[in-house]
């Protein structure tokens, strides 16, 4: 493995300059951590492009989606434990599960635009039926990617002594951690 299929940790930053095309990026780092250990894959900077490029109208039309979604989730939790008298358990139930299923699939249908040629609504439930079918995997990719929102929640300080981690290789090093949870789940 040469070393500059290593150097990819600035990238998915590159891609998500403006929020709206976090998708694309996301899904182009899934893809170039399955062809990190491919012995024909070029250079993984050119092949992140190429999978951005590609990929583009399809995940960003995916993450808007998502994003929308999850603004009624939150919406739905906002009025629930603030607006209404004495909380109101249906808003947070279905806030809940809703962003709970929302995330779920998020994990999966990124993986999916970038390794497979299907359409959207295809792709949405192909990674609906991963995110329950492997529900063991989606659970720990939870954990994964909650870990540092729970430092960041829990533990503000910690930022201040490793946020610099988490800005130059975080995401690389949590889209490699989801890839080795997901390899074998995706054939």
């Amino acid at each position: 493995m040469g070393g500059a299929k290593i150097f990819i940790f600035p990238l998915p930053y590159l891609g998500c300059i403006p929020v709206v095309t976090i998708g694309a990026s996301v899904t182009a780092g899934m893809y170039c951590m399955s062809k990190m250990h491919d012995p024909e894959s070029m250079i993984i900077t050119v092949e992140y492009f190429h999978a951005f490029a590609v990929n583009f109208k399809k995940a960003t039309l995916v993450w808007i989606l998502f994003l929308f979604i999850g603004f009624i989730g939150a919406g739905d939790l906002f009025y629930a434990v603030r607006v209404a008298d004495g909380g109101n358990l249906f808003f947070f139930l279905f806030a809940l599960i809703l962003l709970f299923v929302l995330i779920s699939v998020m994990f999966w249908v990124f993986l999916l635009i970038g390794r497979y040629e299907n359409s959207i609504q295809e792709h949405l439930k192909n990674a609906l039926l991963l995110a329950f079918g492997r529900l063991p995997r989606t659970l720990l990719l939870w954990m994964i990617w909650g870990f540092p929102v729970g430092i960041v929640v829990f533990y503000p300080i910690w930022m201040v002594a490793f946020g610099w981690f988490f800005i130059t290789i975080g995401v690389a090093v949590l889209l490699w951690m989801s890839w080795l949870v997901q390899r074998g789940a995706v054939a």
